[in-house]
């Protein structure tokens, strides 16, 4: 059987649903925002409290990601999951706009980031690396479903029995994604390369001028898409739209439709000349949201979120494993989610004071031109193939291809140049 066909095993399953079930609780708090000006805050308060777990969980980041070489990442899945959990259940408790309430958010940003990397690490640990592409599309679908689900569910949850019942069944489901995460057998190859390797098998990563700029896109694109994820529902409740579902339905289904149909085709023709034009998609739909005044308009303009983001998010991530190994996978996946997860956390704190100050038009076209920017550093990245000759050569001792080395994707020159 070709690499190309090679069919994903039965725990690559196993960790994307749990995934599924995980970022059912995560997304549930979408409508977070919505609590929070019932009860008094403003958009500036809102982006706080918001902007909070990102930023919480970007302070474990850089221990996260050399821990995760070294131990079994499931492990820290299904902590991550048991602590959400707990946390979802804590909202239950009258915490008001005060410290209970930032701190509940500081335990769920940890808790996220915890099992968000570890989960998607483990995924690409276990995905065939000549569909690497595919299958973080794949993974990324659990996560883009629930985008979709969580909100509109949630808004009826809410309306019909209160926000006290919603976190209830947020609590709920951080409980089954535990369960779920238990199930996960780690194969042996990965565990001996990823779970239980001596410090000495863990490699350094390769600090080229691809991958910095590569993490200074993500940047730029999380403050674009953390300014339409945090802002969106206070902005449509401002223009008169009652329901947020309308969007996050419009923008998962083009998301995830973009993912089956071109999920591998940047195995295929290379990672850049997918990236640069979703990327410019992502940022058109962005200053488009500023100009929404009707439903029919919010569907368009989220359909086009969703293609934009549906193949900016794993193809960049893609484009990052492929200059990783597996003595390093975990620091290159945590110096992804890490750099997106900043762009969200700042898009927060920022951005609302952009409101308060000039309105929501002014804010997401200053997201939209965020977005954009990553994608002129993108543009400015180097395209030579010998950069990525440099990261993936095998380091002095550990060469070995059984134990280490991932055969790279066919596209892989293709993509720098």
């Amino acid at each position: 059987m070709s690499a190309s066909r090679q069919p994903f095993p039965r725990d690559f399953y196993l960790v994307t649903a749990a995934n599924f079930v995980f970022f059912l609780n995560f997304a549930t708090f979408f409508l977070l925002p919505l609590h929070l000006t019932a009860l008094g805050a403003s958009a500036e308060t809102v982006g706080f409290v918001m902007g909070t777990a990102g930023f919480a969980g970007l302070c474990v980041l850089p221990f996260l990601g050399a821990l995760l070489d070294r131990v079994d990442r499931r492990r820290f899945t299904i902590a991550g999951a048991a602590v959400m959990a707990l946390a979802s259940f804590g909202y239950l408790a009258p915490v008001g706009l005060g410290p209970a309430l930032y701190a509940l958010r500081i335990v769920q940003g940890v808790a996220f980031t915890a099992a968000f990397v570890a989960a998607s690490t483990l995924a690409v640990d276990l995905a065939p690396p000549a569909r690497r592409g595919q299958a973080l599309g794949i993974f990324g679908i659990s996560t883009l479903l629930t985008h979709a689900i969580a909100p509109a569910l949630g808004e009826q949850i809410a309306a019909r029995w209160g926000f006290g019942a919603l976190f209830a069944v947020a609590g709920g489901l951080g409980l089954a994604a535990v369960a779920l995460s238990a199930a996960v057998r780690v194969p042996r190859r990965g565990h001996a390369a990823a779970s239980a390797a001596p410090a000495a098998l863990a490699r350094p990563l390769r600090r080229t001028p691809l991958v910095w700029m590569a993490a200074a896109t993500m940047v730029a694109c999380g403050m674009g898409f953390g300014a339409v994820l945090t802002f969106v529902p206070t902005f449509l409740h401002a223009i008169g739209i009652a329901q947020v579902a309308p969007f996050f339905v419009s923008y998962t289904l083009a998301a995830v439709a973009v993912r089956i149909v071109l999920g591998g085709l940047s195995d295929r023709v290379g990672r850049r000349r997918v990236l640069l034009p979703a990327i410019v998609t992502l940022a058109i739909s962005i200053l488009a949201l500023g100009t929404v005044s009707s439903v029919p308009a919010l569907v368009v303009v989220g359909l086009l979120f969703g293609a934009g983001q549906g193949m900016t998010y794993p193809t960049a991530n893609a484009m990052m494993v492929d200059l990783s190994h597996r003595g390093n996978l975990g620091r290159v996946q945590t110096l992804f989610a890490g750099s997106f997860s900043v762009g969200v956390a700042a898009s927060a704190f920022v951005f609302g004071g952009v409101i308060e100050r000039w309105g929501y038009p002014t804010m997401f076209a200053s997201a939209a031109a965020c977005t954009a920017l990553g994608g002129g550093l993108l543009w400015l990245a180097p395209r030579e193939a010998a950069v990525i000759d440099a990261a993936l050569a095998p380091a002095a001792g550990l060469d070995d291809p059984e134990t280490f080395a991932d055969p790279p994707a066919p596209s892989l020159r293709a993509s720098v140049r």
